[in-house]
């Protein structure tokens, strides 16, 4: 994994089965993220065939503008405690997102590594836009899952 730019964390009232069950399907998060306008199942690639992948179309504010950008995305379980989030988007911008379960007294301690690869003039801004939206995603996340 390439070095992490941001780590994000927050504890869950809920069993680590069920968060990891939530983390890999990405139509979970369409209410979520404050930046997904919508997402259709896609085909999964041959050296992630256990994986489940998307096509994502994202709103981008830009100013008082937003950008409408598609995207491949990507969900692969990897263990029962961890679970990668790849997203590809041009030009040349990739995320690698690692989601670790650790099972904690009263939930599941659910802590996100994100890797960003982007062009220098982009990347400031994509680090930025991501670690905004993973925050208000995880946020809104822990209340959905603990509302049951």
């Amino acid at each position: 994994m390439p070095p992490i730019d941001f780590k994000l964390e927050t504890e869950i009232r809920v069993t680590p089965a069920r968060l990891h069950t939530f983390l890999c399907d990405l139509h979970n998060y369409v209410p979520l993220h404050p930046l997904i306008e919508s997402i259709e199942e896609i085909a999964p690639l041959g050296e992630m065939p256990n994986s489940r992948r998307y096509r994502v179309v994202d709103k981008i504010p830009i100013g008082p503008f937003k950008l409408r950008t598609v995207y491949t995305a990507a969900l692969e379980s990897v263990s029962e405690h961890e679970v990668h989030g790849h997203a590809w988007q041009s030009p040349g911008v990739r995320l690698k997102t690692i989601y670790r379960l650790e099972e904690t007294e009263s939930g599941t301690r659910l802590v996100e590594l994100v890797a960003v690869s982007a062009p220098r003039i982009f990347r400031n801004f994509v680090i930025s836009q991501a670690q905004k939206s993973h925050e208000e995603t995880l946020g809104k996340m822990k209340e959905l899952l603990e509302a049951g």
